[in-house]
């Protein structure tokens, strides 16, 4: 089974710091790509004024470019991102982060979690020099990410839809590899819905990623928390892993999930994760497991979890979930990516073939428990 190493980790001085994966947004059983370890590519200096003008970034529409200049899309984006320094038992761990929000002297930044995890200091480091002790608004270790309040008004990225990305489609990652601040680099959109399972967490554990976009732009320790920008420079996605078993083969979180989790995370809140309680195999995993394989495509159900949404819907071990709403589970579309579009208490709609004919069931997602949830039962 093909093996990768987890999360491109903050870039360190002077200090041995694990690496911290992401986890997954929902309670989904099924077996997928196996990763060993992806890297993460994650802070003293006193505060300084604030920037005397806001620039004004770009609002033209997200979408890909017939005329892809990737100075234009960096130019639009350096701005707004930011070096994010944190110092950790035995000396400083560096990773990036980009301003989504800003309001009178107070700004919000993005970044990965496990850039902010174990630190005891954080600052946040400019392109023009700037430079602030930053609090942490609040973090979300199961989708991977952390805000930062900042106090001074900063410029703001403009996020992108990563709903509507292509594959092939150019993009920009910005960040700080290796402490070099402001790198850019360029690659494309190589697929849309990547599942990885088992990366390793700087606990012990392993958690998953369940829908992440994949980049052939190089993301290497310090660019975590960066962004994936459209050639618009809109920020489409969050750099946070790559396999560095392979070439050119790197991972961020689709900016729809940055958006709702940052935006709860910011409010005060507990960041929503949609929970079903459903264990399923891919069909390709089903069509190579079995000799008589069920029809259709999506999600093969092999249980349920009592008295969760799953089981109170009606699924049935053998059904073949093929669309939540309208987005069917082909092309790489995985249920966990359609699922994260929505908040716990929001009511899906569930095409599911079962015996040969298709059915539809309503089911209303809950807050993913704080244990993970129980084990599903045939």
């Amino acid at each position: 089974m093909a093996t990768l190493n987890s999360k491109p980790s903050p870039w360190r001085r002077r200090a041995t710091w694990s690496a911290i994966a992401v986890g997954a947004a929902l309670a989904l059983s099924g077996c997928s790509l196996q990763i060993p370890s992806l890297r993460h590519p994650a802070p003293s200096a006193s505060p300084s004024a604030a920037p005397t003008a806001v620039p004004v970034l770009p609002t033209t529409a997200p979408g890909v470019s017939s005329a892809y200049n990737p100075v234009a899309a960096a130019q639009a984006l350096l701005p707004s991102v930011g070096m994010v320094i944190v110092n950790v038992p035995g000396g400083e761990s560096i990773g990036s982060g980009f301003v989504i929000q800003s309001s009178g002297n107070t700004s919000y930044m993005v970044t990965n979690n496990h850039v902010v995890t174990g630190g005891q200091r954080v600052q946040v480091l400019m392109q023009d020099g700037s430079h602030w002790l930053v609090q942490v608004q609040g973090t979300d270790p199961i989708e991977d990410i952390a805000v930062l309040k900042i106090p001074a008004s900063l410029p703001v990225a403009q996020f992108g839809d990563s709903t509507q990305l292509q594959v092939g489609e150019p993009v920009v990652a910005i960040g700080s590899p290796l402490a070099n601040q402001g790198s850019v680099t360029a690659g494309i959109i190589s697929a849309l819905h990547r599942t990885l399972s088992a990366v390793a967490n700087g606990s012990g554990g392993a958690e998953d990623l369940p829908d992440v976009l994949q980049t052939d732009a190089p993301i290497n320790p310090g660019n975590s928390g960066g962004p994936l920008a459209d050639a618009a420079g809109h920020v489409v996605g969050m750099n946070t892993a790559n396999a560095s078993s392979a070439n050119s083969i790197g991972y961020a979180i689709p900016s729809v999930i940055v958006k709702r989790i940052a935006q709860d995370l910011i409010d005060g809140k507990q960041a929503g994760h949609p929970y079903v309680g459903v264990c399923f195999e891919t069909i390709d995993q089903a069509l190579a497991a079995s000799s008589n394989p069920p029809s259709g495509y999506g999600a093969v159900v092999t249980g349920t979890v009592p008295g969760t949404p799953a089981a109170t819907a009606g699924l049935q071990v053998g059904d073949v979930i093929e669309k939540v709403g309208s987005t069917p589970l082909n092309n790489g579309q995985t249920l966990g990516g359609a699922l994260q579009l929505h908040n716990p208490g929001d009511t899906v709609q569930l095409t599911v073939l079962r015996s040969g004919s298709a059915i539809t069931l309503s089911l209303t997602l809950a807050q993913r428990p704080a244990s993970g949830g129980g084990s599903c039962q045939p």
